[in-house]
């Protein structure tokens, strides 16, 4: 009896800290009220009989949707922006409740979701009957034209490492579609097993966007322009959009055997003269181009003046340079687009031979061998590394390449090059 008490006091604990809707209470305190007046007597009594039966029956159904009766998620603050939790408390999220208890006996629970124009957010909560329960793999939504990618998350494991719980971002899906299935692997030693929650959002909790704009302006870099294509902003997220090269280009590129693989691209994104955060990028390659996006937090509500600061774009070109090269000769300076480069000096020991250069700290020769008398020797590696900051202020990086062999007629090959070019250039975006 005192294990029976004491379970029950617990549970009495949990439920006067829950928050019950007012709707829902006024239509108990209805059906009680109608209930005592029209039976009296010996039947009084089951009233109270049957409101415990109903909350047993809550407690021993499912535990894990008693914490969501205020329509907010909870469990979920420390991996929550203050933007989130600002809208989990507004409750624009959606309780979803619904789970899934692999062959192993672990269990993955879909708590609840958060959808505006530029994602879904999905809450879930994996539960493990041993430690590092870290193993659930590919996962995805799936609506009815097609598969909605993951594109990040972050996620906190419990004390007793037997629990996780996750804030995992997905493509939003089209406006459209309603019934969505959530599929996952779950991976343990040689084998995998596939799962799936089946659930139905409900677009009235859905957010929409706070702004939407078409930027259509572009920035002159050295490959030729980068376009800024649209700006999405939604409760949870801002996202820029815009192309690097367009079908065509990419097609003379490849053709002509120059191509330039872009490596990053820094853009800040300033709101009322104040940086906002980055959350995350991407590129892609596609039949429609080369295009990339930028994700930030939300903007803010006050806003007055919106800003694109294009800092800088790294980028990986393919080049067909050789550079003739000799003992004899010291600090021989070239350049390679746009780029300086110099040879310090050019020595042989222990019959290898080595290469030092120095260039701007972003350049990178990252396809270089040596032709010795019409032979190509592959880069053995790159020793002594230090970087030195010039009188003009900017950083050098002087390395040695090693080659395998000797000989006497040398040549410097580099096929690619990669660098980093500052722009520094401010785009205003209008947003009236």
């Amino acid at each position: 009896m005192n294990d029976v008490e004491k379970m029950l006091r617990k549970k009495k604990e949990e439920i006067d800290k829950i928050e019950v809707p007012e709707e829902l209470e006024m239509r108990l305190k209805n059906a009680l009220e109608n209930s005592c007046s029209s039976k009296t007597g010996k039947r009084k009594w089951k009233i109270p009989v049957a409101a415990f039966l109903i909350v047993i029956m809550m407690i021993g159904y499912n535990v894990d949707t008693l914490a969501f009766y205020g329509r907010k998620l909870v469990g979920y603050d420390t991996l929550m922006s203050s933007d989130l939790k600002n809208l989990n408390q507004l409750e624009k999220g959606q309780i979803i409740g619904k789970s899934y208890i692999f062959k192993n006996g672990e269990k993955i629970i879909l708590d609840g979701v958060m959808l505006d124009d530029n994602q879904l957010l999905a809450f879930y909560t994996l539960k493990g009957i041993r430690e590092d329960i870290d193993h659930v793999g590919i996962m995805f939504m799936e609506g009815i034209v097609g598969r909605h990618p993951m594109m990040g998350g972050q996620g906190e494991i419990n004390e007793e490492k037997k629990e996780i719980k996750w804030i995992m971002a997905f493509e939003s899906p089209y406006f459209f579609e309603k019934e969505l299935k959530w599929k996952f692997t779950c991976t343990q030693g040689d084998e995998m097993e596939e799962g799936e929650i089946t659930f139905t959002l409900d677009r009235n909790k859905a957010m929409g966007h706070t702004l939407k704009k078409e930027i259509n302006k572009t920035a002159q870099v050295d490959e030729g322009e980068i376009r800024f294509e649209s700006i999405l902003a939604s409760p949870t997220m801002t996202v820029i959009k815009g192309t690097i090269q367009n079908i065509v280009e990419l097609a003379k590129d490849q053709i002509s055997g120059e191509r330039f693989r872009p490596q990053e691209i820094d853009i800040k994104l300033m709101a009322n003269g104040e940086e906002l955060l980055e959350q995350g990028s991407r590129m892609s390659t596609n039949m429609m181009g080369m295009k990339f996006e930028k994700r930030y937090e939300p903007l803010p509500t006050n806003l007055d003046k919106l800003q694109i600061h294009f800092i800088s774009f790294q980028v990986d070109h393919d080049v067909h340079e050789e550079i003739k090269i000799n003992k004899d000769e010291m600090n021989k300076s070239f350049k390679i687009l746009d780029q300086n480069i110099t040879v310090n000096k050019v020595y042989e020991e222990n019959g290898e031979t080595y290469v030092t250069i120095t260039t701007d700290e972003s350049v990178l020769l990252s396809k270089v061998s040596l032709i010795i008398d019409d032979r190509k020797i592959n880069l053995e590696e790159t020793i002594f590394s230090e970087y030195d900051k010039g009188k003009d202020g900017k950083i050098n990086h002087t390395r040695t390449l090693h080659f395998l062999g000797t000989g006497k007629n040398l040549k410097l090959d580099i096929q690619r090059i990669k660098y980093n070019k500052i722009y520094d250039q401010i785009i205003d975006i209008p947003i009236n």
